[in-house]
């Protein structure tokens, strides 16, 4: 059972027990991430102390540029959920806002690496933090030989000479590219849609999280689940609105409740028009 800890820059010892932490905002947890998180998850386990992750919520652009409307590969509660299945026994989830954000390198190497009972640190290659992001790699690699504890750096990872990137898998989804995603990501691109209370052609009306992002407008092949059930089927994303996101069933429809996933897999054509029905 992996324990959640939300914590914010009053927080002073967050561990008492030893432990493994890799850091990182880790939106998406792709291919690169999921290196990191079970070169961590191993170290851990050869060392019998737990592993653990910190990451932040909200984005830093938020905060720091205004940026109100950034949009997420994965939302918070996903992240949750993606952690678990990676097998981390402990959640650190900081608050990030303009405080933290202050905070100096140096004084987050103290308070949340030597007071916090951290044996190894595991970072990628571009992991920055502290204050306009002054700390990097290279100031953790002489914290680590100075005071003692582990640090491992895991390379940039590539695809087709291109960086895995939670960069460059949001562009991919918001061009509509979704079937170059499971290359970077590691798996379909895969959103938790509302379902609304009305159809289309009796097709299910969704509307995405608004923190969310979505392909671009037009039809795609997708499969959806819900709890055990499973369904494939086709998505509608209209140019005239951005509410009214439809699904086709291919498969008998189940009966939904309020909430479903949807994982994209190609792109379709469209087939019918479609127009609102009782």
């Amino acid at each position: 059972m992996m324990e959640v800890v939300n914590l914010t820059h009053l927080d002073e010892q967050i561990s008492k027990q030893p432990h493994i932490m890799a850091i990182g905002f880790f939106d998406g947890v792709h291919l690169g991430h999921q290196e990191l998180l079970n070169h961590a998850k191993e170290l851990a386990k050869k060392q019998n102390v737990l592993f653990t992750v910190m990451t932040f919520s909200p984005h830093p652009n938020e905060v720091l540029k205004g940026d109100t409307n950034h949009k997420y590969l994965m939302t918070l509660p996903e992240k949750k959920k993606k952690m678990k299945a990676m097998g981390v026994d402990k959640l650190f989830i900081m608050e990030f806002d303009r405080t933290f954000a202050s905070l100096l390198p140096a004084d987050f190497i103290q308070k949340y690496i030597l007071n916090s009972n951290t044996r190894h640190v595991v970072v990628g290659f571009d992991f920055t933090f502290g204050f306009k992001a002054q700390g990097n790699t290279q100031l953790l690699r002489m914290q680590s030989k100075k005071s003692g504890f582990g640090l491992s750096v895991i390379p940039k990872k590539t695809y087709m000479e291109e960086k895995i990137s939670s960069t460059l898998i949001r562009g991919l989804v918001q061009e509509g590219d979704i079937d170059l995603v499971p290359y970077y990501l590691g798996s379909n691109y895969e959103v938790n849609v509302n379902i609304l209370q009305y159809k289309i052609n009796r097709n299910v009306v969704v509307q995405p999280n608004d923190k969310s992002i979505f392909p671009s407008h037009g039809s795609y092949i997708v499969k959806v689940n819900h709890g055990t059930k499973i369904s494939y089927g086709k998505f509608h994303r209209r140019p005239d609105s951005n509410d009214d996101n439809i699904l086709e069933f291919m498969d008998p429809v189940h009966e939904y409740g309020d909430i479903c996933s949807i994982e994209f897999i190609s792109k379709a054509e469209v087939t019918e028009s479609l127009s609102v029905s009782n």
